[in-house]
């Protein structure tokens, strides 16, 4: 018999709400319901409770219990089992009754996304995020963006449509600084951008959307990197603003589109790029010699951790573990860019043929063409289970660490 780790009360719990707000929702925001396959998982025993049947699962009520596979991924994100695709929810959830009904919304939109014709969880680009939003320019000019945005939020009319002209400035200004970033933020905007403002526009009621977009921005802004975090706070407050002005803006979003550029058409704004001496002008009223300021320092501090990383993941002795076959679920507000080589990942779990490998207050690299991922040598276990400095592996059967010959110290995986 299954073990009740997790509690029917607060699973029922869990599913009553989420029923809730999805009713509630009725299609209003994307034309499909938000009322999806929802899985409760235990990170400690691997089981878990589903909302509907699946195969393997006992039935407890109107709830169905089971033991997922050893090396399933456990995490708040979308996932396939037994040919569905799920909402992951980890119990007991995270954060307050505010950012929990946010979550499930959240969540449930992933799920659905692939309907609506988004598919960007499949792209490794926007799994990487923008590196250029961790340099000195990139920080400096979206935050200029997101102190515009933070204004414009907290004022109607004319006031609105000035702050937010400002936020399209800056954020224009930055993309003409590199090429690369307007597609690469464009991208996350739709993937997790509008994931997250679904959370907020199905989860609370219309007096509390803005105040958690500002709760979104200051807790973004807080973050080590933006490389992947800055869509959390851009996304819901151009989709707050849309809602003020386009109600039923969603109906016309594809995957090519830019939230943004679309905020900018319903207010009537120009969505040109600016001169630098323009640029300078609006940053200047956004605190833009306090940013700055700050992050030179912070550009000094990085430095150093760059240097650390470098030692520990690049330098030093290390484990290389292949990026094929992979599944990753990661806390995106807790990645730092390592140029030239990936990103340094500081909560992760990957799955692969080889086994699992699971970092938590770790640091992991993975290479900037997903192809390799690195840990420090490891420090202990053996057999199948082996430890390093804030990770583990799990090895499938039959694979083995060796010693790599080119690396002294260092090991790779020997297949079967």
């Amino acid at each position: 018999m299954i073990a009740a780790a997790i509690s029917t009360a607060a699973a029922a719990h869990v599913f009553a709400r989420a029923s809730t707000l999805c009713r509630a929702d009725a299609r209003r925001l994307w034309g499909v319901s938000l009322c999806v396959p929802i899985m409760l998982t235990d990170a400690g025993t691997l089981e878990a409770i589903a909302n509907r049947p699946v195969a393997g699962s006992k039935q407890d009520g109107n709830m169905f219990r089971l033991t997922l596979a050893a090396g399933t991924q456990i995490a708040t994100a979308p996932f396939s089992y037994a040919g569905v695709r799920w909402a992951q929810i980890p119990i007991p959830m995270y954060g307050d009754s505010e950012i929990q009904a946010v979550t499930l919304m959240h969540e449930s939109f992933h799920v659905v996304q692939p309907k609506l014709g988004f598919n960007g969880d499949a792209d490794n680009g926007s799994i990487a995020g923008d590196a250029y939003l961790d340099t000195q320019s990139g920080r400096v000019w979206l935050r200029g963006e997101l102190h515009a945005l933070r204004v414009a939020l907290q004022k109607n009319g004319q006031a609105r449509k000035q702050a937010l002209q400002d936020a399209l400035t800056m954020r224009l200004y930055r993309h003409s600084l590199n090429s690369r970033t307007a597609d690469v933020e464009r991208r996350l905007d739709v993937l997790e951008g509008l994931a997250e403002s679904t959370g907020i526009d199905a989860g609370l009621a219309p007096a509390r959307r803005i105040p958690y977009a500002l709760r979104d921005i200051a807790f973004v802004e807080a973050q080590p990197s933006y490389a992947r975090s800055f869509a959390y706070a851009t996304g819901p407050a151009y989709s707050e603003l849309l809602d003020a002005a386009q109600p039923n803006w969603r109906r016309a979003i594809a995957p090519a589109s830019d939230i943004a550029v679309t905020a900018a058409r319903a207010y009537g704004l120009n969505a040109g790029v600016p001169s630098a001496a323009q640029a300078q002008a609006v940053i200047a009223r956004y605190g833009g010699k306090e940013i700055e300021a700050q992050e030179a320092a912070r550009v000094v501090r990085i430095a150093a951790l760059d240097r650390k990383y470098k030692r520990e993941l690049v330098v030093g002795p290390t484990l290389t573990l292949p990026m094929t076959g992979f599944h990753i679920t990661f806390n995106p507000r807790d990645i730092e860019t390592l140029d030239p080589y990936g990103s340094v990942y500081h909560t992760l779990r990957v799955s692969a043929p080889w086994g699992s490998i699971a970092v938590s207050g770790g640091d992991a690299l993975i290479s900037k063409d997903f192809r390799t991922l690195a840990v420090a040598a490891p420090r202990g276990g053996s057999g199948s289970r082996v430890q390093g400095d804030g990770w583990t592996l799990r090895l499938a059967h039959g694979y083995a660490l060796v010693a790599n010959p080119r690396r002294r110290g260092s090991y790779q995986l020997s297949r079967p």
